[in-house]
C-alpha cells in the first residue's frame, strides 16, 4: 500500500469523504443505509414505507421487509423507476404510488430515496410535501443514496429524525420526560424512580415502539437521550420547539455522568440528589483501570455504533488509540474528534470492509509495538494482542454508571486473562 492510499488520521477527517475503505474491493453487502432504515421502520407500529429506486433496490429491500403488508396493516411498498423515468423523472409516478398507499390504508409513510433518483436530481422531498399538504396521510422523504453514505448508521438516525415531520407537535409542553434509547437495568430503574418522585411521567422509546407513542415525545419537558441513534431527532426537536435534551449516552466518564445527572436535576428542578448504586463501583474501578492501562494501545475494528464516544473515554484514561473503524462522520461529531485529539489520540480512521487488516496499516498506526499492552475491540488481528469480542453493540442495554462499570469490568477481566496467559 502506498502512502497515498493510507487512511487519514482522525484530525484530518472533516466528512465521510475522508474515510477510506480498508481494501479496494468491499465484501458484498457493504453497507447500504436503506437496510437499517427499513429495519428501524419495521419495528415502528403504524409506520409504512416506500422505497424509490431501481430493481436492485426493490430486491434488496425484501431481505428486510419480506412482506409488503405487516400484521398491523403497515404497508411496505417499492417504486421501481422505468427507463423513461430515469431520464425524465418520476414525480408523478411517486405521487400516484402515495395515493395508492393511502387508499390501501397507510396513515404515515417514510419515502426512502436511493441512488438513481438522487443522481438524476429528482426532488422526492417536494413530492412528499405536496402530497402531505393535500391529504390526511402524511409522507416524509429521507435521502439514503448509498454513494453519499458510508454505511448503516445513517439509516437509523435519519429515520428517527424524519418522524418529527410526520408527527408534529400536539399539545405543547407537558410534565413528561422522554427516555430515547435503552432504558433497562438497575440504573435505568433508579433514574425513572427519581423522575417519578417529582410527579413526572416517563415515556420510554426504544428500538421498537408505536408511532402514536413517538408522537408524544415533542410534548416532553426534557428528552434524555441514551443512544446515539436518537441524537439527531433530539437536536432537531430542540431547534424547532426548544425542548431541551441531555445526551446521557455521550457520557462514559464518571465525572461526565455526574454532570449529566446534575443537568437533569437542574432542568427539571428535582427535589433531591440522585442515588445510583453503580456510582461508587464505577468510580473506584475507573481509577484502577486508568493506572493499569496507562499508555496501552488499542484499535477498534468492530462496528461499534458510538466508536468516537468510546474512544474519547478510553483516551481520557490515558490509553492510545491506533486505528478506528468509523462508518459515518457528521459535522456534529466534531467536538468528540477534537476531544480525542486533545487527549493525545490521533488514530488512523478507515472503513474496515474485510477482516484482514494490512500489515502496513497497523505498522503506520503504531499498533505493532511490543513495548506496551495492546488490545482490540472487535476481532483478533492475529498480531498477538488481547481481544474484547464486539460487534455493533458489545455492552448490555444499560445506561449511566452501570454501563461504564460493565465496560471497566470487561477491561479488568481482559487484563487478568492477558497477564495469566503471559505466565
Amino acid at each position: 500500500m502506498s502512502k497515498n492510499d493510507m487512511p487519514y488520521r482522525l484530525s484530518e477527517i472533516e466528512s465521510n469523504q475522508g474515510i477510506r475503505f480498508s481494501h479496494p474491493g468491499a465484501t458484498p453487502g457493504h453497507h447500504c443505509p436503506m437496510h437499517t432504515a427499513l429495519a428501524s421502520i419495521r419495528n415502528i407500529k403504524g409506520l409504512s414505507s416506500l422505497v424509490i429506486g431501481m430493481p436492485e433496490c426493490s430486491f434488496y429491500s425484501r431481505y428486510v421487509m419480506e412482506r409488503p403488508v405487516l400484521q398491523n396493516g403497515e404497508l411496505h411498498y417499492t417504486y421501481v423507476l422505468d427507463s423513461n423515468e430515469v431520464v425524465f423523472g418520476c414525480r408523478q409516478g411517486v405521487l400516484d404510488a402515495l395515493e395508492e398507499m393511502q387508499q390501501d390504508g397507510a396513515k404515515a409513510i417514510v419515502m426512502i430515496m436511493t441512488c438513481i433518483p438522487a443522481l438524476i436530481g429528482e426532488d422526492i422531498a417536494e413530492a412528499a410535501e405536496t402530497f402531505s399538504a393535500d391529504n390526511e396521510t402524511k409522507a416524509v422523504c429521507i435521502d439514503l443514496a448509498h454513494y453519499r453514505r458510508n454505511g448503516y448508521e445513517a439509516g437509523f438516525y435519519e429515520t428517527y429524525a424524519s418522524l418529527l415531520q410526520v408527527t408534529g407537535r400536539k399539545k405543547g409542553i407537558s410534565r413528561q420526560v422522554a427516555v430515547l434509547g435503552p432504558s433497562k437495568g438497575t440504573e435505568a430503574d433508579e433514574l425513572k424512580q427519581w423522575l417519578r418522585e417529582d410527579s413526572y411521567e416517563v415515556l420510554e422509546i426504544e428500538a421498537a415502539f408505536a408511532l402514536e407513542d413517538f408522537a408524544k415525545v415533542p410534548d416532553s419537558t426534557l428528552n434524555i437521550v441514551t443512544h446515539i441513534h436518537f441524537l439527531s431527532f433530539a437536536r432537531k426537536l430542540e431547534e424547532l420547539y426548544q425542548v431541551p435534551f441531555v445526551f446521557l449516552g455521550e457520557a462514559y466518564g464518571v465525572g461526565e455522568l455526574k454532570q449529566c445527572y446534575k443537568d437533569i436535576q437542574t432542568i427539571l428542578q428535582l427535589s433531591r440528589e440522585p442515588d445510583f448504586a453503580f456510582l461508587s463501583l464505577a468510580e473506584r474501578l475507573e481509577q484502577a483501570i486508568k493506572q493499569q492501562y496507562k499508555n496501552s494501545r488499542f484499535i477498534v475494528n468492530g462496528g461499534i455504533e458510538d466508536v468516537l464516544l468510546l474512544t474519547k473515554y478510553l483516551t481520557s484514561l490515558t490509553m492510545i488509540p491506533c486505528l478506528l473503524h468509523v462508518e459515518e462522520y457528521q459535522v456534529w461529531m466534531k467536538k468528540w474528534k477534537e476531544e480525542i485529539v486533545k487527549n493525545g489520540g490521533n488514530p488512523l480512521v478507515t472503513y474496515i470492509v474485510r477482516r484482514e487488516i494490512k500489515e502496513e496499516v497497523l505498522e503506520e498506526a503504531g499498533f505493532l509495538s511490543r513495548d506496551d499492552f495492546r488490545f482490540s475491540i472487535g476481532f483478533n488481528t492475529g498480531r498477538g494482542e488481547a481481544v474484547i469480542p464486539a460487534q455493533r453493540s458489545f455492552l448490555p442495554s444499560v445506561l449511566g454508571f452501570q454501563r461504564t462499570y460493565e465496560l471497566l469490568e470487561r477491561l479488568k477481566q481482559l487484563w487478568k486473562e492477558s497477564r495469566h496467559a503471559a505466565l
